[in-house]
């Protein structure tokens, strides 16, 4: 009787550990009855399913729905089933905290918001939903967020397909070339040789590859390992490609300048001015400016920082970003000048 005993056990036991990994695999995507018992077997070895597989995963199937409520559907036109709610076998609660900052992504992420990027987070947002009771589930969608992320709505479209060869780059740590537009191309694009580090999505909505310049093919004003942010939208469709080269160890150090800029009494008198750029270093004075010191290496993107400070910033050096902004005003002047 105490072997008999020990067999049922072990036998109630398998079943459970075989259901369960059931609903894992079902959680982690759509599938076929063959694929399910291909995972159940590979898991379980000789203790998954039998010869007559498919009746017994039928048989999980019925138990997983009149015990716990599961609610699995077959979708017969891709022979895959679904799994659309837990029921009672809810594998996940939250405190409060947390059920605040599920609300929080929520918000900052709505279903149907434009970047691509954002699909991995609204399935990563389902998924969490799906794991919790069905009273957590409704107290969820009852909330509403008084915080959230602010993302622009008026970014370009990045296509998937560049999106996809890019992360695939940046994965494998493999150099990238592709035609880009940038804002001074007019409308012929140029070839550029990257090494491809990572993918940025800034508050304005717009997608950036962070990338070391190897070569522009015809050259422009770029300088040869610097750093600079490709913008996704405008790298063009279709002429991405990965190439064999394999990305040195450690990045390239690209050209780096001391930036010092002073900041007008009207905006420095609190005393409590942003550090935006790497190595600052704030001299606050008498008169209430202020004197920034820090260490930049895209002249570019420093620019367009210190351009939100309008006529209250005054840059004394690098002498090329000086130069950036005396081509700046003048360009402002012929504009104003003409109205």
């Amino acid at each position: 009787m105490t072997k008999q005993g020990g067999g049922t056990k072990r036998s109630s036991w398998l079943t459970f550990r075989r259901r369960l990994l059931l609903v894992r695999a079902l959680l982690r995507t759509p599938a076929t009855s063959a694929e399910l018992v291909t995972v159940i077997n590979a898991e379980l070895g000789e203790q998954g399913y039998p010869e007559a597989a498919v009746a017994a995963l039928k048989h999980d199937f019925d138990a997983l729905k009149g015990e716990y409520g599961c609610s699995i559907t077959y979708d017969r036109s891709s022979r895959h089933y679904i799994l659309a709610d837990l029921g009672e076998l809810a594998l996940l609660d939250l405190p409060e905290p947390c059920m605040e900052a599920l609300a929080f992504l929520e918000a900052s992420f709505p279903e149907g918001s434009g970047l691509p990027e954002h699909a991995n987070l609204r399935a990563l947002l389902e998924r969490v939903v799906l794991l919790l009771p069905a009273a957590r589930q409704a107290q969820h969608r009852g909330r509403r967020s008084t915080i959230r992320l602010g993302f622009g709505q008026g970014a370009g479209r990045i296509d998937s397909d560049t999106l996809a060869i890019v992360k695939h780059a940046v994965e494998e740590r493999r150099e990238l070339a592709f035609d880009y537009l940038s804002t001074f191309d007019a409308a012929i694009p140029r070839r550029h040789r990257v090494a491809p580090y990572g993918i940025t999505f800034r508050p304005e909505g717009h997608g950036y590859l962070d990338a070391t310049v190897l070569e522009v093919t015809p050259k422009g004003g770029e300088v040869i390992h610097a750093a600079i942010d490709y913008r996704l939208d405008r790298i063009v469709p279709g002429t991405l490609a990965v190439l064999p080269a394999v990305l040195p160890p450690i990045r390239p150090t690209p050209p780096s300048y001391g930036l010092r800029y002073t900041l007008v009494p009207q905006v420095a008198r609190r005393k409590d001015v942003a550090a935006y750029f790497p190595n600052t270093d704030i001299s606050y004075h008498d008169d209430g400016s202020a004197t920034v010191k820090a260490t930049v290496t895209n002249l570019w993107q420093a620019r367009q920082v210190l351009l939100r400070y309008g006529d209250a910033c005054i840059v004394h050096e690098p002498p090329e970003l000086v130069r950036l902004f005396h081509k700046t005003t003048e360009g402002l002047t012929r504009i104003y000048r003409a109205e």
